[in-house]
Protein backbone atom coordinates (compact mmCIF):
# COMPACT_ATOMS: atom_id res chain seq x y z
CA UNK A 1 0.00 0.00 0.00
CA UNK A 2 1.23 3.45 -0.88
CA UNK A 3 0.27 6.31 1.41
CA UNK A 4 0.58 10.05 1.11
CA UNK A 5 -0.09 13.07 3.25
CA UNK A 6 -3.39 14.59 2.20
CA UNK A 7 -2.57 18.29 2.47
CA UNK A 8 -3.30 21.10 0.02
CA UNK A 9 -3.76 18.66 -2.84
CA UNK A 10 -5.41 20.64 -5.59
CA UNK A 11 -5.77 24.20 -6.65
CA UNK A 12 -9.29 24.71 -7.90
CA UNK A 13 -10.70 27.58 -9.83
CA UNK A 14 -12.57 29.30 -8.27
CA UNK A 15 -10.54 28.83 -5.06
CA UNK A 16 -11.88 26.40 -2.47
CA UNK A 17 -14.11 28.25 -0.01
CA UNK A 18 -15.26 27.35 3.48
CA UNK A 19 -18.96 27.90 4.14
CA UNK A 20 -19.58 28.65 7.80
CA UNK A 21 -21.93 26.29 9.64
CA UNK A 22 -25.01 28.21 10.77
CA UNK A 23 -27.48 25.46 11.74
CA UNK A 24 -27.23 25.22 15.57
CA UNK A 25 -27.73 21.42 15.48
CA UNK A 26 -24.87 20.96 12.99
CA UNK A 27 -22.60 23.31 14.97
CA UNK A 28 -23.32 21.38 18.19
CA UNK A 29 -22.71 17.98 16.54
CA UNK A 30 -19.44 19.15 15.04
CA UNK A 31 -18.31 20.87 18.25
CA UNK A 32 -19.00 17.70 20.27
CA UNK A 33 -16.77 15.64 17.98
CA UNK A 34 -14.21 18.21 16.83
CA UNK A 35 -13.85 20.85 19.57
CA UNK A 36 -11.66 23.86 18.81
CA UNK A 37 -9.57 23.70 21.96
CA UNK A 38 -7.40 26.74 21.22
CA UNK A 39 -10.47 28.98 21.24
CA UNK A 40 -13.31 29.72 23.63
CA UNK A 41 -16.45 27.73 22.90
CA UNK A 42 -18.21 30.85 21.59
CA UNK A 43 -15.29 32.02 19.43
CA UNK A 44 -14.71 28.53 18.06
CA UNK A 45 -18.31 27.90 17.10
CA UNK A 46 -18.87 31.46 15.86
CA UNK A 47 -15.71 32.07 13.79
CA UNK A 48 -14.93 28.34 13.22
CA UNK A 49 -11.19 28.89 12.60
CA UNK A 50 -10.10 25.26 13.09
CA UNK A 51 -12.84 23.75 10.94
CA UNK A 52 -12.13 26.31 8.21
CA UNK A 53 -8.37 25.65 8.27
CA UNK A 54 -8.77 21.86 8.26
CA UNK A 55 -11.30 21.88 5.42
CA UNK A 56 -9.21 24.20 3.27
CA UNK A 57 -6.05 22.15 3.97
CA UNK A 58 -7.39 18.60 3.77
CA UNK A 59 -10.76 19.00 2.06
CA UNK A 60 -8.90 20.09 -1.06
CA UNK A 61 -7.75 16.50 -1.47
CA UNK A 62 -11.19 15.05 -1.99
CA UNK A 63 -13.17 18.04 -3.21
CA UNK A 64 -14.12 16.32 -6.45
CA UNK A 65 -15.76 13.55 -4.44
CA UNK A 66 -16.62 15.16 -1.10
CA UNK A 67 -18.06 18.67 -1.00
CA UNK A 68 -17.89 20.45 2.35
CA UNK A 69 -21.00 18.86 3.97
CA UNK A 70 -19.83 15.35 2.98
CA UNK A 71 -16.27 16.08 4.19
CA UNK A 72 -17.50 16.97 7.68
CA UNK A 73 -20.01 14.09 7.76
CA UNK A 74 -17.15 11.72 6.92
CA UNK A 75 -14.93 13.28 9.59
CA UNK A 76 -17.66 12.86 12.24
CA UNK A 77 -18.38 9.27 11.16
CA UNK A 78 -14.67 8.41 11.39
CA UNK A 79 -14.50 10.03 14.82
CA UNK A 80 -17.42 7.87 15.94
CA UNK A 81 -15.89 4.73 14.43
CA UNK A 82 -12.38 5.27 15.81
CA UNK A 83 -13.13 6.67 19.26
CA UNK A 84 -9.55 7.29 20.34
CA UNK A 85 -10.40 8.41 23.88
CA UNK A 86 -12.14 5.09 24.53
CA UNK A 87 -9.30 3.20 22.87
CA UNK A 88 -6.74 4.95 25.06
CA UNK A 89 -8.91 4.44 28.15
CA UNK A 90 -9.19 0.71 27.33
CA UNK A 91 -5.39 0.59 27.37
CA UNK A 92 -5.17 2.32 30.75
CA UNK A 93 -4.28 5.74 29.33
CA UNK A 94 -6.38 8.53 30.83
CA UNK A 95 -6.13 12.33 30.73
CA UNK A 96 -4.12 13.98 33.47
CA UNK A 97 -1.36 11.40 33.81
CA UNK A 98 2.00 10.87 32.15
CA UNK A 99 2.64 8.05 29.68
CA UNK A 100 5.40 6.89 27.38
CA UNK A 101 4.91 7.90 23.75
CA UNK A 102 5.44 4.27 22.74
CA UNK A 103 2.51 3.13 24.92
CA UNK A 104 0.20 5.74 23.36
CA UNK A 105 1.32 4.73 19.84
CA UNK A 106 0.71 1.03 20.59
CA UNK A 107 -2.81 1.78 21.87
CA UNK A 108 -3.68 3.86 18.78
CA UNK A 109 -2.29 1.19 16.48
CA UNK A 110 -4.87 -1.30 17.79
CA UNK A 111 -7.43 0.64 15.69
CA UNK A 112 -5.07 1.92 12.98
CA UNK A 113 -2.63 0.36 10.56
CA UNK A 114 -0.18 3.27 10.76
CA UNK A 115 1.94 4.71 13.54
CA UNK A 116 0.15 7.90 14.59
CA UNK A 117 1.81 11.26 14.07
CA UNK A 118 1.79 12.68 17.59
CA UNK A 119 3.01 16.10 18.67
CA UNK A 120 3.62 17.44 22.15
CA UNK A 121 2.68 20.99 23.05
CA UNK A 122 4.18 22.84 26.00
CA UNK A 123 1.46 24.94 27.58
CA UNK A 124 2.02 26.64 30.00
CA UNK A 125 5.83 26.52 30.05
CA UNK A 126 6.99 23.41 31.86
CA UNK A 127 3.77 21.45 31.23
CA UNK A 128 3.96 19.20 28.14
Amino acid sequence: NKSAMLNNCVVVNPPLRYIKFRDPREVTELDNRWPQLKYSKFDGTDRQPLWRREFLKHGSCGINRYKQPAYFDLAMNLKDKFDLLSTLRNHGITPGSTYQLDDIEKAVMTVSIKVPSLKCIEKPPGNV
